[in-house]
């Protein structure tokens, strides 16, 4: 166990999102902000200086946009939270198929950023409320019949437990919210969504909400 900080890299051309962003990480004693980019193409130089553990990323910018960004840097070290003011134009897809580990809009609750920012940070994933049912809706608009089996059976090896839990992913529901929905501690809720992995073969929250999107549950 360490007291390390969580490192964070900001990039996002809006100085008054940057701003408000920094003040918000600044204030939380795990994260610190060690570094800030004006657009996608400082952000290597950025990486190599500071080496962050995290890299909140704006989707739009004028140069090198938030999701070429992630496919730059996809496998090298730092993960990625992409971050927009726009929810309808289908770039989480596009976000989360370039190795984006986690979505937020930049209007939600400055806890929930915090938490996602943590989440990612731990190697798991982190999707708003509005960017988790726009991911579902595409999914299940795109999906196989033998995707669709595959995933029904998967939702059937599941506890009553279980499946109340991995539908409530869908939602965008942190570990926090699910703890407190369900009336449970944190520890529950990661060993809960855990096992459903193990039992499912994925390895990630992301992996867990596809499978039941593609099931229609």
């Amino acid at each position: 166990m360490t007291d390390r900080r969580i490192t964070v890299l900001i990039v996002d051309d809006d100085t008054m999102a940057a701003n408000g962003l920094t003040a918000l990480l600044g204030a939380a004693p795990d994260l610190e902000v060690i570094g800030r980019c004006s657009d996608g193409d400082e952000v290597a130089v950025a990486v190599a200086m500071h080496r962050p553990d995290v890299i909140l990323c704006d989707v739009r910018m004028p140069r090198m946009d938030g999701v070429a960004v992630v496919r730059a840097f996809r496998g090298t070290g730092p993960v990625f939270l992409m971050m927009t003011a726009f929810d309808e134009d289908g770039r989480v897809l596009d976000a989360v198929a370039a190795g984006a580990a986690g979505f937020m809009l930049k209007d939600e609750d400055p806890h929930r950023i915090l938490d996602a920012v943590r989440q990612v940070a731990a190697g798991d994933a982190a999707f708003s409320p509005r960017a988790a049912k726009q991911l579902a809706s595409w999914v299940r608009s795109s999906r196989a019949a033998d995707a669709k089996r595959d995933a029904t059976a998967k939702m059937a090896l599941l506890t009553d437990r279980e499946r109340e839990f991995a539908l409530a992913v869908m939602d965008g529901a942190s570990d926090a919210d699910l703890a407190q929905r369900f009336f449970v501690a944190e520890t529950t809720v990661k060993s809960t969504l855990s096992g459903i992995r193990t039992k499912w073969g994925v390895r990630t929250r992301t992996e867990l909400a596809v499978v039941v999107a593609r099931s229609g549950a």
